[in-house]
């Protein structure tokens, strides 16, 4: 393996564990802290070993990381989360990907390119953070605004703030906020809804439905059965 690719590794899973610790204290996130402690774990198995087994193992768990944090990035760029709701995901979207493509590099057999290919991805991964920082705050922030009259949703460890919804009039305004770092969704099967809410992100949407029971849930695999549903009762 090359000395250049497996130091950029270990830097990266450095960088993500801070990251992820800092999401899990600032947010009291008990999924990030999960997470973290698992990176943290891989980080001294990366200076302890320097197989193809843990190269792959930590490709992996970056893959898994930047897939989430960039596509959180980009869907808060895009509905003009304030700069500090943009900054966790993007940093963690730029160091996972910084990690899956050193480890990719390390798993062929073959002589893997020297420090300046090493050096390269360093340079691209801190213009990109640059740019899309730069980006952010051009934009500035025009996240969705809690009207009079929401019902506040917040969604916090894996549930959410409520599971008991009642609303009158056939119609209900929910204003959505995610406090954990991964994704979550509020969708109603029945009505065809499926809001998809990065982490950090502020979302509003009005249910109209006839009278009735009608069951939300998170569909990210995992999170209905370890209790993210309720229901909304229109009347």
């Amino acid at each position: 393996m090359n000395l250049g690719w497996r130091r950029l590794l270990r830097a990266a899973a450095i960088l993500e564990t801070v990251l992820l610790g800092i999401a899990a204290i600032s947010r009291i996130d008990r999924e990030a802290a999960v997470i973290a402690a698992i990176m943290g774990a891989l980080t001294v198995w990366l200076f302890r070993a320097s197989n193809r087994l843990v190269a792959v193992i930590a490709g992996l768990l970056f893959a898994n990381v930047a897939f989430w944090m960039t596509t959180a990035t980009m869907s808060n760029l895009a509905t003009r989360e304030g700069i500090g709701v943009i900054l966790l995901p993007l940093g963690l979207a730029v160091t996972s990907i910084t990690g899956l493509i050193s480890a990719a590099a390390l798993l062929p057999r073959r002589r893997a390119p020297g420090r300046t290919a090493a050096m390269g991805v360093v340079t691209l991964a801190v213009l990109v953070l640059a740019l899309m920082t730069g980006v952010a705050v051009a934009r500035g922030s025009d996240q969705q605004a809690q009207h009079p009259g929401d019902i506040v949703l917040r969604m916090h460890n894996t549930a959410f703030s409520t599971r008991s919804i009642t609303a009158h009039g056939g119609t209900v305004s929910l204003y959505v906020v995610n406090d954990d770092l991964f994704w979550h969704t509020v969708t109603i099967d029945s009505l065809g809804i499926d809001l998809k809410v990065p982490v950090g992100g502020h979302r509003r949407i009005a249910v109209s439905a006839p009278p009735g029971a009608y069951t939300f849930y998170c569909r990210i695999p995992g999170h209905a059965q370890a209790g993210m549903k309720g229901t909304i009762t229109i009347s």
